[in-house]
C-alpha cells in the first residue's frame, strides 16, 4: 500500500442505546443495553483505512477527558497517525447520542460537535500541517467541519490535490454545495444528494448522480439504507444490493462502505471492483455492535 491518506473532521464519543424489545415505546423508558465506542465520521474512516493497511494521518480536535484518550488510542493501536491533531486540555470531548430499534436501526440522535466546528483557520494554515497534506495522495474530509475550514481546504488544494468528502448530514452536507466542481469522490444518502443537487428526495438515485457529475463531481457514492447503494462517475452508473444479514447496528456502515471504496481504487481496482469491495467493508460494519469492526482488517489482503 503506497498512496498516503490525509483524514480530517470529527471524533467523538458515540453512546449507543440499543432497545431489547420489538416495538418501541416514545416518549418513555425502553429497556435494552447502552454502550460507548470511539466515533466520529472522519475517526471512523480513518481506522477502518488503518486497520486495512493504508498510511495516513488523521487530523482531529482532541478534547481532555478519558474519552479523548479512548478516541486517540483507538487510531493508534489501529496504525494511524495522530501527532498532528489538536488538543484542547480541560474541554469535553465531541459527543454522539443515538438511539437504536432492535433490529439496530437509527431512531434518533443528538451530537455535539463543537470541538471539530471549532478548528482554528491558524490551526490549517501551520507549516506541519500544510506539509502533511500537500504531501498527501488524498485528502479525505467530512462535513463536521466548519464551512471555513472546507472553504480554506478547497481554495488552498481544490486545484491541486484529489478530494474525498463525506457529507455526513443533510444540513452539514450544504457546506459542499459551492466546490462539487473540486471534489473527487463524494459518499451522501439519498436526502444529502438531493439537498447538493436541489431536487427533490424523491428523485432517483440514478438522476441525482448524474446531476453530481454534471456538476462537476469525480465519483459519486449514494446510499439507499436497506436497498444498497448507486456508484456512479462520468462514463457510467450501477447500483449495488445489500446482501441479507443479521444487523447488529446501522452506525459505521456508511463510513465503511466509503473507507472500502477509496482503499480499493488507491490500490487500483477499478470502479466494480472497489464497489464490490466496499459492499464487503459495509458488511463487516453491520456484523458489529459499533462505528468500526477490527476484523476488517481481513479484507485488506483482498
Amino acid at each position: 500500500m503506497s498512496a498516503k491518506f490525509i483524514v480530517i473532521g470529527g471524533a467523538n464519543a458515540d453512546i449507543y442505546g440499543q432497545i431489547s424489545i420489538e416495538q418501541e415505546t416514545t416518549a418513555d423508558s425502553n429497556p435494552g443495553f447502552v454502550s460507548i465506542h470511539a466515533g466520529g465520521v472522519a475517526r471512523n474512516i480513518a481506522e477502518n483505512l488503518a486497520h486495512l493497511g493504508a498510511k495516513l494521518e488523521f487530523i482531529g480536535h482532541f478534547g481532555g477527558d478519558s474519552f479523548a484518550e479512548m478516541l486517540e488510542n483507538s487510531l493508534t493501536k489501529a496504525g494511524a497517525s495522530t501527532s498532528l491533531c489538536l488538543r484542547t486540555e480541560r474541554t469535553s470531548s465531541d459527543s454522539y447520542l443515538a438511539i437504536h430499534n432492535k433490529e439496530g436501526e437509527l431512531i434518533s440522535a443528538v451530537n455535539n460537535m463543537s470541538l471539530v466546528e471549532n478548528i482554528p483557520e491558524s490551526f490549517i494554515n501551520t507549516e506541519p500541517i500544510v506539509n502533511a497534506i500537500t504531501s498527501a495522495d488524498l485528502i479525505i474530509i467530512d462535513g463536521n467541519l466548519s464551512a471555513e475550514i472546507i472553504d480554506q481546504i478547497f481554495n488552498t488544494y481544490g486545484k491541486s490535490s484529489m478530494i474525498a468528502v463525506d457529507t455526513v448530514s443533510v444540513l452539514k452536507a450544504k457546506r459542499f454545495i459551492p466546490y462539487l466542481s473540486k471534489i473527487d469522490f463524494i459518499k451522501c444518502n439519498r436526502a444529502e444528494g438531493s439537498i447538493l443537487v436541489a431536487t427533490d428526495e424523491d428523485t432517483s438515485l440514478d438522476r441525482t448522480s448524474k446531476s453530481l457529475i454534471q456538476a462537476g463531481v469525480g465519483t459519486a457514492i449514494i446510499s439507499d439504507s436497506d436497498a444498497g447503494f448507486l456508484v456512479a462517475n462520468a462514463d457510467k452508473s450501477k447500483h449495488f444490493s445489500n446482501s441479507k444479514i443479521e444487523v447488529g447496528n446501522s452506525s459505521g456502515a456508511g463510513d465503511a462502505l466509503f473507507s472500502g471504496f477509496l482503499y480499493a481504487i488507491s490500490n487500483g481496482k477499478n470502479i466494480n471492483q472497489a464497489s464490490l469491495f466496499a459492499l464487503r467493508a459495509a458488511e463487516t460494519a453491520l456484523r458489529f455492535n459499533g462505528p468500526v469492526n477490527p476484523t476488517i482488517s481481513a479484507l485488506g489482503k483482498f
